[in-house]
């Protein structure tokens, strides 16, 4: 399941270059879009006429304190360690301050857009106005366009750049719409072992890991026992977007694959989030569609049941064309995140009610949804395609889920240094910074990935057992790895690198450090953000090949970083289930105390992740840019989190 996107396609959207100045604001430059957008092509200037939802990312309170906050709550040395907030804690400290508020208010007035026609989003994060594309060209001294999309066909309205007045742009984060063009997509990673479920059932054993990796392959290696309670407040939580999850497989999973009785009728919590649905027999599930969800349930159900599951479901998957979904999520979860910090953004995220075919008509959801102690995600985007601006905010928003006591782990891709855009698995990296287009499928620079370039998250890279098809657990692990000479599209390679956008946090300095300082990359800056002080990732790792999936009655041997990230977010739901059975707390933010312990982790010191035209980055001693700090060694982890408060 590769964490990867599709640039998709919504309703007729659109983007910006330089207009003359107006009135009397001196404009400064505020956002750029770097390069030619990647399958996009600008079309015509877009009707002076058309009504746009503008909407003003005010800039946030105290969020330069956001390492400081997060940490006294999840540093194993602070003696407020897992002493989390609340959500009106979180909602007060980080709320835009009255100065920001007037200021930007005062500068849309005196442009014409009266008081009557302002609407503040919850938290009072967001400033909303309907303008129409005369009146936004001149707001933000720009020209917008109509884009259209090279393989769906799909439009747009953006601008290439757009500026703000200078006596406000400090009290804005961003606008939209303007530039933001860009989408996400998961993207199966089906191995060609496809077979009826009957054959799988004679790959038990611990002999067989190496060809099927079952449950008790899993628990062998990382010494993990079964889950023994159903806590309520420890259902683990895992969110799709583009795949539905077929019920009956599931029953079919327990019945062949897992070491323990599973009832037939058991299923996830189902947490309806605009309109999400389940999939029946009549639905298209054409190109492995669906494998995803069925990965990721069936492999966490196998780990921690009897504990309880949550599935996430998030509407309009079945269009392909939501961006910024990761926001509408975050909305259902809490009141205080709709419109807030990156959510309900317009042109990123889907509009509600959709004007797709098919698409959910009903209102957005605004909490409501109950939130997990571990969250498990197996997608990403592109972290060049999309604007700083945003990721910066929707980071923030991680940040926030972990200063509740949520874990957030995330998928860290599966092309290694390179990324993924569409299910033609074009791989696509970056040319030299200042050339553009900056995305480039046949570019050499590394192609880092969002969330997983947020230092708030932990992300996930996978591994394998070294020595082929007849290796077994004591042989240890390599990073995965599963070239295809036939169609170098196929290659699949645990993703890692250095993010261009965030910088290097506190918790994993010594560790990066010592990994280019002992072992640097045979690589210029020019190739990869070689500078010491960018956000790095995997974190951990684990086994990211060959997991025994049904799917439509069909036993598949599954892979990809989206079936190592279920399997470490269930090792930490036991852990938190050993917490909370000592009368203690969830884990919530995990990398400091990971950091602080890479012994308790099986180092993984050979393999790679090559792309863009290279061999990517080594396996070496200690933490590196391809399994991070290695695979959990649920003992040693277990000792360690009990030993917190």
């Amino acid at each position: 399941m590769h964490s990867s996107l599709l640039l998709a396609a919504a309703v007729c959207l659109t983007a910006c270059s330089a207009a003359p100045a107006t009135g009397n604001h001196n404009f400064v430059l505020h956002e750029k879009r770097d390069g030619t957008p990647h399958q996009w092509t600008k079309r015509t200037r877009a009707h002076p006429a058309e009504v746009l939802p503008v909407r003003i990312g005010l800039t946030q309170s105290n969020l330069h304190k956001a390492e400081e906050y997060i940490l006294d709550v999840s540093d194993p040395e602070s003696e407020n360690f897992g002493k989390h907030w609340s959500a009106e804690k979180i909602a007060n400290t980080f709320a835009p301050s009255k100065k920001t508020q007037d200021g930007v208010v005062d500068w849309l007035v005196k442009s014409g857009i009266d008081v009557g026609r302002h609407q503040y989003s919850t938290g009072r994060n967001w400033l909303e106005i309907n303008a129409t594309v005369a009146e936004t060209e001149g707001l933000f001294n720009t020209e917008y366009h109509y884009y259209e999309h090279d393989i769906s066909g799909g439009h747009r309205i953006a601008c290439d750049e757009y500026h703000l007045p200078q006596s406000v742009r400090e009290h804005i984060d961003f606008a939209m719409p303007t530039i933001q063009l860009e989408g996400m997509r998961p993207m199966p990673n089906i191995m060609p072992q496809n077979t009826a479920v009957a054959p799988f059932t004679g790959l038990t054993g611990l002999a067989n890991c190496a060809r099927l990796y079952t449950v008790e392959c899993l628990r062998a290696l990382y010494q993990f026992g079964p889950g023994n309670t159903t806590a309520e407040s420890n259902a683990m939580g895992i969110a799709e977007f583009a795949d539905f999850l077929y019920l009956p497989d599931l029953a079919t999973f327990f019945k062949n694959f897992t070491t323990q009785p599973i009832p037939a009728d058991t299923v996830p919590q189902f947490i309806s989030i605009d309109g999400g649905q389940t999939a029946n027999a009549s639905y298209d599930q054409a190109e492995g569609a669906g494998v995803e969800s069925a990965l990721d349930f069936q492999t966490s159900y196998g780990i921690i049941y009897p504990q309880k599951l949550r599935l996430y479901q998030v509407g309009d998957g079945v269009n392909m064309d939501s961006v910024g979904t990761f926001n509408i999520f975050l909305d259902a979860l809490d009141e205080s995140y709709c419109s807030y910090l990156g959510g309900d953004a317009p042109y990123v995220d889907p509009a509600y009610p959709d004007p797709n075919e098919g698409g959910y008509t009903g209102p957005l959801q605004c909490g409501g949804a109950p939130l997990s102690n571990v969250l498990s995600f197996s997608y990403n985007q592109i972290e060049a395609a999309l604007p700083v601006s945003y990721q910066t905010r929707q980071c923030h928003e991680w940040m926030k889920m972990g200063l509740q006591g949520v874990s957030v782990l995330f998928a860290s891709g599966d092309s290694g240094v390179a990324n993924r855009y569409n299910s033609g698995y074009e791989n696509s990296c970056l040319t030299a910074p200042d050339v553009g287009p900056y995305v480039d499928s046949n570019g050499t620079r590394f192609s880092p990935s969002f969330p997983t370039n947020c230092p708030w998250i932990t992300a996930v890279g996978g591994t394998m057992l070294k020595g082929g098809l007849n290796a077994t657990i004591h042989d240890g692990e390599q990073a995965v790895g599963q070239p295809d000479a036939t169609d170098p599209k196929n290659d699949f390679y645990s993703g890692g690198g250095f993010s261009n956008v965030f910088e290097l946090p506190r918790y994993q300095s010594k560790a990066v450090s010592r990994y280019l300082t002992e072992y640097p990359p045979p690589y210029t800056s020019d190739i990869f953000n070689n500078s010491g002080k960018a956000r790095a990732y995997p974190d951990v790792s684990a086994i990211g090949i060959k997991l025994p999936t049904v799917w439509l009655g069909e036993g598949l041997a599954v892979g990809g970083t989206s079936a190592s990230t279920p399997i470490v977010a269930s090792i930490v739901t036991l852990l938190n289930e050993a917490r909370i059975a000592k009368g203690k707390g969830p884990i919530g933010f995990l990398n400091p105390t990971m950091y602080a312990h890479p012994e308790a982790f099986n180092d993984i010191t050979v393999g790679g992740n090559p792309g863009c035209g290279s061999d990517g980055f080594a396996c070496q001693p200690g933490w590196d840019p391809v399994t991070g700090l290695g695979s959990p060694n649920y003992p040693k982890l277990e000792e360690i989190f009990l030993r917190l408060p």
